[in-house]
């Protein structure tokens, strides 16, 4: 929609970054502040006002370190723009094209990173239902973070977002269903995880339904499976944050930072992990346990069933 070298305001556009099915992004100088951003073109110029508006006031009412920051919108030659924060680096995408598989560090420090700007998104009752390598840059000094809002939505005052939208691989089975909701985020963020140490997202088929399918069906293989260096700890968190029911996931985002934060890569460190995760599991599924005799459910540390009086 913009040429190199066209001024638009006080904006110069320098060059394309690249184009995507919401909107074609440019690099741009502010030519009153001489500092370089980027300038985001919805394709849909057609939508009433409040409507381009929706994705910047999301952004900008988010300000945190792994999340791109919405600096204005503005109108010129009839043409409504976002103009954001221009990071120098690389997609995930982009990264992982080139690596295939990232080692568990860095892995552990993006998803970190990742989590941290999502879980400030959520305090602020906003969800991405669109996390996938593709929307996180990784600047040049090793900093993520999050961009493209254009699907997410405000949970406020409501369960979940009904649109049924996102990227198929990257989807939890609720998100196809129009459901989507915090925990959705926490879906993506495992898929993202788990192609980050495999090198392929858990489940992926051209047909989207197919993935909906096995992703009801529970079809996703442990990330050990593939990758026979990765902890185990690792892969109970990636397997956590992919259950396919909500309850069984991390209650929220928190959840995974507190557990990648004890784990330093350290054997000494697994009594403590594993305190956690138990902690976890244990506050989650306080009556998942049956009686092998009478198959009613048990109470939570039951040694003896209340109802047939079997040891358990």
């Amino acid at each position: 929609m913009f040429m190199q070298g066209e001024k638009v305001g006080k904006y110069e556009i320098l060059r394309s970054l690249g184009s995507g099915g919401f909107g074609s992004v440019y690099l741009a100088k502010n030519t009153w502040l001489d500092i370089k951003v980027a300038i985001k073109v919805p394709h849909k110029q057609s939508l009433e006002l409040y409507k381009l508006l929706k994705e910047s006031r999301l952004q900008a009412a988010l300000n945190h370190p792994n999340i791109v920051r919405m600096i204005s919108a503005e109108k010129e030659k009839d043409v409504f723009f976002m103009v954001m924060e221009y990071v120098k680096g690389k997609t995930l995408e982009k990264i992982l094209e080139k690596e295939k598989i990232l080692d568990i560090k860095t892995s552990m420090d993006f998803i970190k990173q990742m989590a941290f700007g999502v879980d400030h998104a959520h305090k602020n009752k906003i969800i991405h239902r669109d996390l996938r390598p593709s929307n996180i840059i990784v600047s040049e000094d090793g900093t993520l973070k999050i961009t493209d809002f254009g699907t997410s939505a405000w949970l406020n005052n409501i369960s979940f977002a009904s649109t049924r939208i996102g990227s198929p691989p990257y989807m939890a089975p609720e998100q196809f269903k129009g459901k989507a909701t915090f925990s959705s985020d926490i879906y993506s963020i495992g898929c993202i995880f788990y192609e980050m140490v495999t090198g392929s997202p858990p489940l992926f088929d051209p047909d989207p339904f197919k993935i909906l399918e096995m992703a009801q069906e529970g079809r996703i293989k442990p990330p050990r499976f593939k990758n026979k260096e990765l902890p185990q700890v690792i892969d109970d968190v990636i397997m956590k944050c992919l259950a396919k029911d909500i309850k069984d996931r991390f209650k929220n985002v928190h959840e995974i930072i507190r557990v990648l934060t004890y784990f330093k890569g350290k054997e000494q460190k697994k009594s403590e992990i594993d305190d956690i995760m138990g902690r976890i599991k244990a506050r989650e599924q306080r009556f998942s346990r049956v009686c092998w005799n009478c198959r009613r459910p048990l109470p939570y540390k039951a040694r003896v069933c209340p109802y047939c009086g079997e040891h358990v």
